[in-house]
C-alpha cells in the first residue's frame, strides 16, 4: 500500500470503515485549496476520498449545497456514486469513474456534441430543496469584497471592469429561466465512457445555463464553430441561447474565473 506521511490517518481509516477488503493502495490525485482527495483501492472496489478544509466562505463553497446536489445528480446518471458525505466533517468519498478527460479529448467535434448533450440533461433536473443559488453578479461583488478587505489592487479591480460585470450579469439574467448548473465544466471534471459523467460539483448552484456553456468554451478556447457545435447539440430556444448571449456569457466566465484565482 502506498501511504507514507502525505496519507492523513483519517483518509486510512474511512476506507477500512467501507468494508470493501483490505487496501492495496491510496495514491493522492488532487490537492487544491480547499480540498485533498486520494484513489484508494482495496480487494474489492476503488473509490475517492476527498478531505475539506473547513473554511471555504471566501471562495464562496457551501458544503450542505454540494451534499444535495450530489445526491441528486447521483441518481440522474450524470456524477458519481455517493459512498460516503459529512459535509460537517469534511468527508466525501465517491465511486471512481475512471480517467477524465483530456483537452485534446475535449476538442473533438464529437466529445462537443455529447457535452452539449449532458448540460441540456443537467439543466433539465428538478432541483432539490437545500440547493443554492448563484447569482452572478453576487458572486463577482463577494470576489471583489474579499480582494478589498485583503488590500488587493490589480486591473481585475478597477470600476470601469465591476461596472462591465454588472451589466453583463444582468443582460444574461433577462428573459433566462435559472437551472441547476455544475459551473465548473473543464476537461479535468468530466469523465468519458459510454455515458459522461462531470465530477467536482462544489461550485454547483441554481444558475445562468449560459455559464456552463462558456466554462466549457473559456476553459478550452473554443473558436467560432466549436461554440456554435456546443450551442446547436445543447438545442436551447434561440432567444434565451444564443452565440450574442454566449459571447457575453464567456466575458463573464473568464472575468470572475481571474478574480477566483486572485483570491487563491
Amino acid at each position: 500500500m502506498q501511504a507514507g506521511s502525505d496519507v492523513p490517518e483519517q483518509v486510512t481509516a474511512v476506507a477500512l470503515d467501507l468494508g470493501t477488503g483490505a487496501i492495496r493502495d491510496i495514491e493522492p490525485i488532487k490537492h487544491g485549496l480547499t480540498n485533498r482527495s486520494w484513489l484508494v483501492t482495496t480487494a474489492g472496489d476503488r473509490f475517492v476520498v476527498r478531505i475539506s478544509d473547513a473554511s471555504t466562505a471566501d471562495l464562496q463553497i457551501d458544503r450542505s449545497s454540494e451534499a444535495a446536489v450530489l445526491q441528486l445528480v447521483a441518481r440522474a446518471g450524470i456524477g458519481p456514486e455517493i459512498l460516503r458525505c459529512e459535509p460537517e466533517r469534511g468527508i466525501l468519498v465517491t465511486r471512481y469513474l475512471g480517467a477524465t478527460w483530456t483537452a485534446r479529448d475535449a476538442h473533438s467535434n464529437e466529445n462537443i456534441e455529447r457535452l452539449g448533450a449532458l448540460l441540456s440533461r443537467l439543466h433539465a433536473l428538478d432541483v432539490p430543496r437545500g440547493v443554492r443559488t448563484v447569482d452572478l453578479a453576487a458572486t463577482v461583488h463577494g470576489y471583489l469584497r474579499t480582494l478589498d478587505e485583503r488590500g488587493i489592487q490589480s486591473g481585475l479591480t478597477l470600476p470601469a471592469l465591476r461596472d462591465c460585470a454588472d451589466e453583463t450579469a444582468t443582460q444574461l439574467s433577462k428573459g433566462s429561466t435559472a437551472c441547476l448548473c455544475h459551473n465548473d465544466v473543464h476537461h479535468l471534471n468530466v469523465v468519458g465512457g459510454e455515458n459522461l459523467r462531470l465530477i467536482d460539483w462544489e461550485y454547483a448552484g441554481v444558475g445562468e445555463p449560459l455559464f456552463d456553456l462558456a466554462s466549457a468554451c473559456v476553459y478550452h478556447r473554443y473558436g467560432r464553430s466549436q461554440r456554435e457545435r456546443l450551442l446547436s447539440t445543447y438545442g436551447a430556444p434561440s432567444h434565451t441561447i444564443s452565440w450574442q448571449r454566449l459571447e457575453l456569457a464567456c466575458w463573464l466566465f473568464d472575468y470572475i474565473r481571474d478574480l477566483w484565482m486572485a483570491v487563491r
